[in-house]
């Protein structure tokens, strides 16, 4: 494992993140329920394209909630800190040793934790609470980035907060799950197998 000290959303954090799988888009991969995705063939491209030009090709667009996300993290932070008396150290990118694969944690937490920060309008907040509340887990939605950042990573736990300064926050301790997990590993082989391919028929045409 690799932390490469670069900021988040930067040029060079950019370029490390190209042409390889990153946790933020494992769904890709597999499902929520450790199933192999079919969006891997389309993935795939994308990684293609990335690898060949040596960058981001399209972007990276973000939405209304990663620059809400973006605004709040800081208070984010800050309350987790305070909640469970630990300090927060905030990470570039993490990669394999042989930089096959990445994940960017909004932080370490001691040795063997991480930390994940949401910070969703109200709606969305409420309905993450209700959804706890009901189902006593995390919304299927961010089950594959945290299992993904924990297998990067190579840590034991990962706090998936979610915060809103106006109402109450929640935090959900998310461990590894050794089957989505196993199927990440085979899945990634499949993607990377797959990226090269089409690598090799773009450059054959250059």
């Amino acid at each position: 494992m690799i932390i490469h000290d670069v900021e988040q959303g930067s040029e060079e954090w950019h370029n490390l993140r190209a042409g390889i799988p990153t946790a933020s888009e494992f769904s890709k991969l597999v499902t929520s329920t450790g199933k192999e995705s079919k969006s891997l063939g389309d993935y795939a491209m994308v990684l293609a394209a990335e690898k060949f030009a040596g960058k981001m090709v399209d972007g990276f667009a973000g939405n209304a909630y990663t620059e809400r996300g973006k605004e709040l993290e800081d208070e984010a932070r800050a309350d987790y800190e305070m909640t469970m008396q630990q300090p927060v150290v905030e990470v570039g990118i993490v990669t394999n040793d042989f930089m096959q694969y990445a994940a960017s944690p909004d932080g370490m937490v001691g040795d063997n934790g991480m930390v994940e920060f949401k910070c969703k309008i109200a709606k969305e907040h409420i309905k993450t609470i209700l959804y706890y509340e009901k189902h006593g887990k995390a919304p299927t939605d961010y089950i594959a980035q945290t299992q993904g950042q924990l297998f990067v990573c190579e840590r034991e736990w990962v706090d998936l907060m979610f915060y809103h300064p106006d109402l109450p926050n929640l935090i959900i301790r998310q461990i590894p799950d050794p089957v989505f997990i196993a199927t990440l590993k085979k899945q990634l082989k499949a993607v990377e197998a797959e990226r090269n391919i089409i690598l090799e028929k773009l450059k054959a045409r250059n």
